[in-house]
């Protein structure tokens, strides 16, 4: 079982005009490839598309900031990915990283903050299709159809003021793709990998735009970000087996 990302996401009320403090952002947050991207769209534009983008000198992760969100998404190799505790503690720095940065700005007025993590599951770890293992696992259907895709999505509310979804899903990784440059131009390959296994993903996301959704602005501060991290980290260490194993929700 891999942790393949992590998402930390602040959202708050829209500036549509944030691409002018672009310059100010890239500042306050260092590890990313600099200049930041800033992209050119008008302000009246959907305020959920990006206005400014970058990535981390490693490329381990990627910003976002758009006109009522900002996240920074990790994504994790081997030296990473096995490992929970290590894998939060890198994302959780980069969210403390972004929280400081937006937070010195006025225009900035924050209404909830969200953690997301993908975990992949082989099937061979899980001794089924991925398919099986939901329909049996969580799923009370039955029909002499063969099964060829399933999904399941469940959300639970947590203190009165958060809510927990939990999302599983088949997925089969792509093969990866090799661009090279030379003068003769662009050219792709597609490096072809042999028997590519299905895959169990395991989406589990923790926020608090329950109260925001019922009037009751909680916003964000630097000890939500610790508890948030610090629960999805104790659900990923002692919760999921009893997830995986028989549908228990242990959180």
């Amino acid at each position: 079982m891999d942790i393949s990302t992590c998402t930390f996401s602040l959202f708050y009320q829209p500036v549509p005009n944030i691409r002018r403090e672009a310059f100010e952002i890239e500042e306050k947050l260092g590890g990313y490839v600099k200049p930041f991207q800033i992209h050119s769209i008008p302000d009246d534009a959907p305020f959920e598309l990006p206005r400014i983008s970058a990535t981390t000198e490693s490329g381990h992760s990627s910003l976002n900031i758009a006109a009522q969100s900002a996240q920074v998404l990790s994504r994790y190799d081997d030296s990473f990915s096995r490992d929970f505790s290590k894998s939060l503690d890198y994302s959780k720095a980069k969210a403390l990283e972004l929280y400081a940065a937006l937070t010195t700005m006025p225009s900035i007025q924050l209404h909830f903050t969200g953690l997301a993590v993908q975990l992949l599951v082989p099937a061979s770890e899980i001794k089924s299709s991925p398919v099986s293992f939901i329909s049996d696992t969580y799923l009370k259907v039955s029909s002499s159809l063969p099964m060829s895709d399933a999904a399941a999505k469940l959300v639970y509310k947590v203190d009165s003021d958060l809510y927990l979804n939990l999302e599983v899903q088949r997925i089969v990784l792509s093969d990866p793709l090799s661009i090279n440059i030379g003068p003769d131009g662009i050219t792709v390959v597609k490096k072809l990998q042999s028997g590519n296994e299905e895959m169990l993903a395991v989406s589990i996301d923790f926020n608090n735009r329950l109260a925001f959704n019922e009037g009751r602005i909680l916003g964000c501060d630097e000890a939500t970000i610790q508890r948030f991290y610090a629960r999805v980290q104790a659900f990923l260490e002692d919760g999921i087996d009893a997830f995986l194993k028989n549908g228990e929700v242990k959180f």
